[in-house]
């Protein structure tokens, strides 16, 4: 891999070397979520889920629709989820010393 690409795999881990980041994700590959449903399953208060999002959004790592009052914010690609998926089975295997 080249130098760009070390550096973007590293941007893309240190913004979820936040565990509420994780959390806030992990929630959301189960679908679209409102900022106040996000909140409430991720136990953070709104204004800290919103500065949590605004970072995932800004990275395009999820996306947003607004309705009325509402924000709704969602996986912006199945690559995100994916990459959950693949990061708990890398540490699944570490932790059990498989592969």
């Amino acid at each position: 891999m080249d130098e760009r690409t070390c550096l973007d795999i590293s941007e893309f881990i240190g913004v979820l070397a936040n565990p509420h980041r994780v959390r806030i994700l992990c929630f959301l590959a189960e679908g679209e979520r409102a900022v106040g449903e996000i909140a409430v399953a991720v136990d953070l208060p709104p204004a800290h889920v919103s500065s949590h999002l605004r970072v995932l959004y800004d990275r395009g790592y999820v996306e947003r629709r607004r309705e009325w009052k509402y924000v709704y914010y969602s996986l912006r690609s199945a690559e995100v989820r994916r990459f959950l998926d693949m990061a708990h089975e890398i540490q699944q295997g570490a932790r059990t010393g498989g592969a």
